[in-house]
Order: structure tokens, then sequence, then C-alpha cells
């Protein structure tokens, strides 16, 4: 026997009450899509049920549809079977739009004893952004995929992405997504990605807050967009922040754009943080207070200018900003890009007289990304606990202390960068480590 029966059952949501409450209306959109698709049509039965709901059945030659609804809960169920060969996908779809659908389950059988196809689901959006309940019906599965893909997708999962069209056919699962993400370039270098800054943001952010003995006062050198600020803020004992950026258009950006106000969570209108659009070196020759935490987010060293921000002088005049049992952060790089550039960093700290401990983390949009951590003392990897709600990394921030033995093996090819001998945009060209 040959399978020839295509059985779709639906389930729409969040569809107009009024349309699904009119039984002529209904009748006449499924009787013009049967007739659309040149099946004729047998015999025709729609009721009003009060005080409201309406059924209907249409029989056509190959089989039938059918339709009930809940006006009061936006919902319809369909039911198509046909042992024709009429293309209905883009017919269905016509149907669901007409019901003002927000989003529809599609449950496709093929029907008959010689049948070896699997029922397939399918997924479709007619609002702008995904649905909680649509989120819920993709499920990763740890045994596939690697590891860069599974932190996107799950990012995917979490936001306000439109799932187009999902299903598993006899051989693979298949997605098809539209990543409504956010991107950030500067000097064309992206800056970050919406689907997956908060690897970077929580990993330079986290492990020195979780360190410092007080946060009264935190200091951040960069992070003109907000994104490390808005993690800063999520700490309840923060006092005070001054944030220190030499692009005043950037902070505009970052203070009135929707987009990044939401991304950034309105950290910039926080009372607590104040705000200096200057050079930084000429921030720290003034007379301050000094900080419990300082975090440098500068881009990274790819011109002289840039270079010139990682010097033993700047770190130096950091480090006389820093209370006794303060740390530093400062963001430094690929590792696996630009070991030498990685590793000249802490180096060049070193020979400001701090004490150093490097630490990476995988972003997807960049690959392994580099961090060092400093201060007056020795600094342990025993980091307590992430305190704050978070959602990239895990609570257990040991992991991030793991540095790869090729990264390890480039350390004795550090130098130290200082303004009488700036180097380190030289060797922070992206090379090939094995």
């Amino acid at each position: 026997m040959e399978a020839r029966g295509h059985h779709i059952i639906v389930d729409a949501y969040g569809c107009q009450d009024t349309i699904l409450n009119d039984a002529e209306q209904l009748k006449e959109l499924l009787t013009k899509a049967i007739e659309g698709l040149g099946m004729e049509i047998l015999s025709t039965h729609f009721h009003s049920f009060s005080p409201q709901g309406v059924t209907g059945v249409i029989g056509i030659s190959t089989s039938h549809i059918s339709i009930h609804t809940w006006p009061e809960h936006g919902y319809a169920a369909l039911d198509l079977y046909t042992c024709g060969d009429q293309d209905i996908e883009l017919s269905l779809k016509g149907i669901l739009q007409k019901l003002k659908a927000e989003h529809a389950e599609i449950y496709e059988l093929f029907r008959g004893e010689e049948s070896n196809q699997k029922p397939m689901m399918k997924k479709l959006n007619f609002k702008e952004y995904q649905t909680e309940e649509s989120s819920e019906l993709l499920q990763l599965k740890v045994d596939r995929g690697n590891d860069w893909d599974m932190m996107q997708l799950r990012e995917i999962i979490a936001g306000n992405h439109d799932i187009l069209y999902h299903t598993s056919s006899p051989f693979q699962d298949i997605l098809l997504v539209k990543a409504n993400d956010l991107r950030l370039y500067l000097d064309q270098e992206l800056q970050f990605c919406s689907l997956d800054e908060k690897y970077y943001h929580e990993a330079l952010v986290y492990p020195v807050m979780e360190l410092a003995a007080s946060h009264d006062r935190i200091l951040i050198l960069g992070g003109g967009d907000g994104l490390a600020l808005r993690e800063v803020l999520k700490y309840p004992n923060v006092k005070h922040v001054d944030l220190v950026d030499i692009d005043p258009m950037m902070i505009q950006i970052a203070k009135s754009e929707p987009a990044l106000l939401a991304q950034n969570n309105q950290s910039f209108l926080d009372k607590r943080v104040h705000v200096h659009t200057e050079d930084a070196k000429k921030y720290l020759e003034k007379d301050l207070q000094q900080y419990n935490v300082v975090i440098i987010d500068f881009p990274d060293p790819v011109n002289l200018i840039i270079s010139s921000l990682y010097t033993k002088e700047v770190f130096k005049k950091v480090s006389k900003l820093l209370t006794k049992k303060g740390v530093i952060v400062c963001q430094s790089n690929s590792p696996e890009d630009t070991p030498s550039s990685y590793w000249s960093i802490a180096k060049t700290m070193e020979k400001a007289g701090l004490h150093t401990l490097a630490y990476n983390v995988t972003v997807p949009s960049f690959g392994l990304w580099g961090f060092h951590l400093a201060a007056h003392k020795k600094i342990t990897n025993q980091i307590p606990e992430i305190s704050v709600s978070h959602q990239a990394l895990t609570k257990d921030m040991g992991n991030l202390f793991k540095i790869p033995d090729f990264v390890m093996s480039e350390k004795e090819n550090a130098i130290v960068n200082s303004e009488k001998n700036l180097k380190l945009h030289e060797i922070s060209k992206i090379t090939e480590v094995q």
C-alpha cells in the first residue's frame, strides 16, 4: 500500500476573537482556501455555539478540513486530511494570517501502512518577535553541535528571535532562525554582538567584583557602551562609579538609543554613575580618591594611540589609585590569536609593581578571550561564587583560570610596553598559534 495520506493538525494561538466567533467569516475563509487549491468541495457545515465558539467541517473529494474555535482564549484548532498532492503550506499560512494568529504549532503526519516518515512539527511566528511559548518548543540536545554554536543557540532561545521553521526530517534536525541581534562596530571592528556579549562582560566584571574587599568606589576606563557598567550595577553595595571614555558621542548613543539602552539596562541613567568624557591618561593625572575596583575596558591595542593606554606608566597611575585590598581587571586581547600581546599586557602590569593572574573565556563572536587581574598583593584563583544574577557564566568561575597549553607556551615572548618603547600594537596583529 502506497502512503498518500497527508494529515496536518494546527494549534493557532493569539487569534482575533471576533473572527473566531464569526461562523460565516470562517466558512468563507476556508472555502476560498480550498477552492484556491483546486480541491472539490462535497459538503459544508458550520455551527455557532452560545455564548461563543464555532465548529465547522468542509468535506472535500480528497477528505476534509475542519476548525473548532475558542474565542475567549484566542485559540483555534484546525485539522486537514488530504490524499491529494497539492502544496497546501502557503494556503495554510494565509489562513493563519487571516485569523490574525500570533503563532502556531503545525504537526504533519504521513498516513499509510508503508509510510516510514516520522511525524514532523513546525513552528510559525506571525509577530515581530518570538514568544515565550515558542522558546520552549526548541530543546537543545547535548550530544549534538559544537560548544560555540551551542552557546549562540542558548542565547537565541533565551532572546527575542524568530524561529521561522523548525522540524525534524528522518535525517536531521532543521532550524531556520532570524536572529535579531544588535552589534556595535568601532573603526570597522566588532565590539559586541548582543547574542553573546554577556560571556565577555560577565567574565570582565564578576571575578574582580567578587575578589574586591569593598565595592564603595568603582572606576571603569573605557566601556562607553555601558555594558560593563550594567554588570557592575548589579552589586547592591556599589556607592559610586566613575566611567571615563574619550568619545562623548558614544556615551550619548549609549544613553539615548533605545536598542542600546535596552541592552545596557539604562545603566548610564543610574544616579551612582558619573561620566567623564576625556582621555583616560589625563583623567588619571588628577587628584582623585582611591578606588576599590578598577575595570580597564579599552579597545584592543591595534594602533599607536591605543597602545599608549597599555603602558607601564599608565598602569603605575592606576596602581596608585587602588586601595590596599583593591583589585584591577584589564581586558587583554585574544590569547589565541595574539598570545604575545596577551602576555605582554601582564608583563607590563607586573613591571608597574602589580601582581597579576591570567584567565580567559570563550565568546562565540570572538573565540577565546583573555583578561588579567592585578592587585598590590598576590591574587588567588579561588574566586568566590558569583553573588548576583547572571546568565552566561557558571557560579563557580574556576574554569576561567585554565589557560590552554598552547597559550602558556607563548608567555616567554612577552615584552614590556612603555611610553619610550611602544611595541604592543606591533605584536597585536593576529597570528596563528598551533
